[in-house]
């Protein structure tokens, strides 16, 4: 019985413990940090920084952007997607206002497919993170990643805070 319990408490101990991530700042000077899983192996481009699960049924994307641009940026990063294969069914588009973490937010979300026609949700989200500054949150994945890694996505999300 001690051995069971024991079993049970280094279970819950492990399955306690967050999962290993790095936080990323964002902009120079930087504006927003996020933090992202460091199994997904975290890039930083020269906009900002992506990252997909080990599985590829992931990616995320974070980069400032000028709130004037804001618009321009989520046109090239839908640009982007498509050059990267993903199909985006313009017809699913919903958009959808919130505040997140103290931002305002806006997220244009659709269906389509991805380069290997497999279904997959698309995401484009701006935050405001100052009357001039925006953070552009871009993510897509399969259904089923989406579920496997839930709780990775929110606290991606939940660690989105401006600096």
């Amino acid at each position: 019985m001690r051995a069971l319990f024991a079993a049970l408490l280094a279970t819950f101990c492990l399955a306690a413990l967050p999962a290993a991530a790095a936080t990323y700042e964002l902009g120079s000077p930087a504006i927003a940090q996020v933090t992202l899983p460091d199994a997904w192996s975290p890039t930083v481009t020269e906009r900002g920084v992506e990252a997909t699960s080990a599985d590829d049924e992931i990616y995320v994307a974070v980069r400032p952007a000028a709130i004037e641009n804001a618009e321009d940026a989520v046109k090239q990063t839908l640009a982007y997607l498509v050059g990267q294969g993903v199909k985006i069914d313009v017809s699913t588009q919903r958009q959808q206002a919130a505040q997140i973490n103290g931002m305002d937010a806006v997220s244009l979300a659709y269906s389509g497919k991805d380069e290997d026609d497999e279904n997959i949700e698309i995401s484009v989200s701006v935050f405001i993170i100052s009357p001039s500054a925006a953070v552009i949150l871009t993510y897509w994945g399969s259904k089923e990643g989406e579920q496997t890694y839930a709780a990775e996505l929110r606290g991606i999300l939940q660690s989105l805070q401006r600096k």
